[in-house]
C-alpha cells in the first residue's frame, strides 16, 4: 500500500513540477526573443529541468523518510523515477515518429535519442549523488520548486485536478510493470518450450 501511496504523491509531484517548468521556459524564450533553439539549446535547458526535477524529489524523498538519506530508503523512488523517464522517452519517440509519418519530422521534432538518454541517465546519476552530498541538493531553487509545488498541491481546484493527474500516473506505472512482467514470463516460458523442443528433437534422431 505504502508504494501505491508514494506513486501517486511523485505522480502529483511531476504533474506540478511540469506545470511550473513550463513557465519558467517560457520565461527563457522571451529573453531569448522566442527565437527557436538548436538541438543543443533544447537538451541543455531539459537537462536543467530533469536535474531540477530530481534535486525536488530527492528532498521530498528526505521528507518522506523523515530526514534519512539511507540509498536502501529510496530504491523505490529511483524506480519510478527511471519509469517516469522511459515513459517521456517513448512518448517524445512516437511523437517523432507520427511527425515522420506526415512528413514533418525533421523540421519539427527536436527529439534525438542518443541526447535523451544521456540526459536521463546523468539525472538519475544526479539523483544518487544527492545522497552522497545532500547539501548540494539543499540550494535555492530546489527549495522554490519544492514550496511552489506544496502551495500549488494545496490549493482546492487545482491541486484537485493535479491529484486526478496522479491518479493515472499511479494507473500508467502499474500498467507498465504488469505488462513488463508478463513480458519477461512470456519470454521465459517461450525460452523453455524451446529448450523442451530441441531436446525431443534429439531424442527422435537419437
Amino acid at each position: 500500500m505504502e508504494i501505491l501511496e508514494l506513486t501517486f504523491q511523485l505522480g502529483v509531484f511531476f504533474a506540478i513540477y511540469g506545470f511550473i517548468w513550463f513557465f519558467v521556459d517560457l520565461g527563457f524564450m522571451l529573453l531569448n526573443g522566442g527565437k527557436p533553439r538548436s538541438i543543443i539549446e533544447t537538451y541543455f535547458f531539459k537537462g536543467i529541468q530533469y536535474v531540477f526535477l530530481v534535486n525536488v524529489i530527492f528532498l521530498f524523498s528526505i521528507d518522506m523518510n523523515s530526514g534519512n538519506v539511507a540509498i536502501a530508503n529510496l530504491y523505490p523512488i529511483i524506480f519510478i523515477l527511471a519509469l517516469y523517464f522511459i515513459g517521456k522517452f517513448q512518448k517524445n519517440q512516437n511523437n517523432m515518429m507520427m511527425l515522420s509519418r506526415m512528413g514533418l519530422g525533421r523540421t519539427t521534432s527536436k527529439f534525438n535519442p542518443k541526447y535523451e538518454i544521456i540526459i536521463i541517465v546523468l539525472s538519475l546519476l544526479a539523483f544518487i549523488g544527492f545522497v552522497f552530498r545532500p547539501d548540494i541538493a539543499n540550494n535555492a531553487v530546489a527549495f522554490w520548486f519544492k514550496d511552489s509545488i506544496l502551495d500549488i498541491e494545496s490549493t482546492a481546484i487545482i491541486g484537485f485536478v493535479f491529484k486526478v493527474i496522479g491518479f493515472f500516473f499511479l494507473m500508467g506505472i502499474l500498467f507498465k510493470t504488469v505488462n513488463s512482467f508478463q513480458y519477461i514470463s512470456e519470454a521465459l516460458f517461450n525460452k523453455n518450450q524451446r529448450k523442451d523442443s530441441d531436446f525431443d528433437d534429439y531424442e527422435e534422431i537419437s
